[in-house]
């Protein structure tokens, strides 16, 4: 009996950029209703791939086609809706101030007469109900504005309006990241009903356990090329990280062997912190050398809480001490004054101006420190930055713009600018987000070699490898308070999730 034929194939793709082959005779196939999973570091080809398979990249060689027929050998994204491929980013292409049914028809929209171009609305209205009853969604009010939608429901209308669009073939990319664990959960219950209408899913996440979750196959690429692709239910977590790495898991992820038992000295003490919304009377200490994690569902106040310590979100209430001096943090600047800095869950709006060079980025927390009489100093800001590339390992020379840089890479210049500061409190929201397993690793080692000398840092993460690999002791948040504190020898996987979850 003949096999199958796969839904997608790609045979043999290249991409030249120049000075650098970005993709190297890659191929693979998916079969209908499959999900694969598309996994390699920042930087391997995964997003090239993606953009040629879109329309938004040409290849230079290769062939692709769809249920056995040949794609054209240019093609645009509005064409590749045309054969039935869509994708859906991180941030969504989505209109806000337009309706839910208007959103999901864009472009596509039902008519009562085609000579005259009248809009169906009421038809419209009816298709988009149906379109999200098939993704468990119909509880979406298909005439409420995009804008006033929850993220979980928006993605919803985004997967919904692919589908509109007759989609064979569906890119997900990080599609978590800015989903609670039981949204992921649901995001889950909707692709196994994607699979069931013979929708094929190419799935691409640095989150490995999602990917062992929801994935059939996984293809990994490293360098531009195909390092191989297995069954998911046939490998090992730790197979797909050396394939993606060229390292095993216990090198890049494991659980630091310099856990400080004990802390003597307090560098900041947190009493009774509050503010009219979410935080209600946290206390907290920071020691001296320290790693202090913070676990907590999305919602339980751990933002808030850090940019209240930042300046950045006004407080009603509670004290804060830095080395033993009571301190008034009611701006950045005043923080900043006092040694703390904060690196947001939203690095490429918060913590970068993506624009502006990498140099001209590190050096923004302190102009001082590289200028004469008011004029910066480019000779003394190449100094200053080159030192903390080489320190960091920071894939990117001084004058490049910080949006060429990977995900992991524009981390690296946002912790670089606060060490340029001179910061002995950094607060870390989220700090892996976005990134790959390897960069993930060398972010964790960062950390704990900041948090050395008399430093100390708060690492507020969703990531259970974050807590264990880069913190001391471990925090649970919510609704707002401190419900469980955990020691050193208390720091497991299974404690932190079941604090979090509230598992007995």
């Amino acid at each position: 009996m003949a096999a199958e034929q796969a839904l997608l194939e790609i045979e043999h793709v290249t991409k030249d950029y120049p000075g650098v082959r970005a993709l190297d005779d890659v191929s693979l196939s998916v079969q209908r209703g499959e999900v694969m999973a598309l996994l390699g570091e920042n930087g391997a080809g995964k997003s090239t791939l993606m953009k040629i398979l879109g329309g938004a990249e040409y290849r230079d060689e290769g062939v692709i086609r769809i249920e056995g027929k040949e794609a054209p050998e240019r093609y645009d994204p509005l064409e590749a809706r045309h054969l039935g491929i869509a994708e859906i980013y991180q941030e969504l292409s989505l209109l806000p101030s337009l309706t839910v049914a208007e959103n999901i028809y864009l472009t596509k929209e039902p008519l009562r007469a085609r000579r005259a171009r009248v809009i169906d609305y009421p038809r419209m209205r009816e298709q988009s109900r149906e379109q999200l009853a098939v993704l468990h969604a119909d509880h979406i009010d298909v005439n409420a504005r995009v804008e006033t939608l929850s993220m979980p429901e928006q993605q919803m209308v985004e997967i919904a309006k692919a589908l509109a669009s007759n989609c064979r073939v569906l890119v997900m990319d990080e599609p978590t990241t800015a989903l609670t664990w039981s949204e992921t959960e649901q995001l889950f219950s909707v692709i196994d009903a994607l699979r069931g209408q013979d929708v094929t899913i190419i799935y691409i996440s640095h989150r490995l356990d999602e990917v062992f979750r929801v994935a059939d196959r996984a293809t990994v690429l490293r360098d531009g090329a195909v390092v191989g692709t297995v069954r998911t239910a046939d490998t090992e977590m730790g197979d797909i990280i050396t394939m993606m790495t060229g390292r095993t898991m216990e090198d890049v992820a494991a659980r630091p062997d310099d856990i400080l038992e004990s802390h003597e000295q307090e560098l900041l003490v947190v009493e009774e912190m509050r503010d009219d919304y979410r935080v209600h009377g946290v206390s907290l200490t920071l020691h001296e050398n320290e790693v202090l994690g913070i676990a907590g569902l999305v919602g339980a106040g751990r933002t808030e809480l850090a940019r209240m310590l930042f300046g950045a979100n006004p407080r009603r209430g509670g004290t804060v001490r830095i080395s033993g001096q009571e301190v008034d943090l009611g701006s950045p600047a005043e923080a900043m004054s006092h040694g703390l800095g904060y690196l947001s869950v939203n690095r490429k709006e918060e913590g970068l101006n993506l624009g502006l060079p990498i140099d001209l980025n590190i050096v923004l927390t302190d102009l001082g420190k590289v200028s004469q009489r008011g004029v910066i100093s480019r000779k003394w800001m190449r100094l200053a930055a080159d030192e903390l590339i080489e320190l960091l390992r920071i894939k990117g020379r001084a004058p490049d713009e910080a949006s060429s840089l990977s995900g992991g890479n524009q981390q690296k210049v946002v912790i670089a600018k606060w060490l340029h500061a001179g910061c002995r409190v950094l607060i870390f929201d989220e700090p892996t987000r976005g990134i790959d397993v390897a960069a993930k690793a060398e972010v964790h080692s960062i950390i704990r070699d900041f948090a050395r000398e008399g430093r100390g840092a708060i690492v507020i993460s969703s990531e259970v490898e974050d807590l264990l690999a880069a913190c001391d002791r471990v925090l649970i948040m919510s609704k707002g308070r401190i419900t469980a504190r955990l020691a050193p020898e208390e720091v497991t996987k299974d404690a932190i999730v079941r604090q979090v979850t509230n598992v007995e």
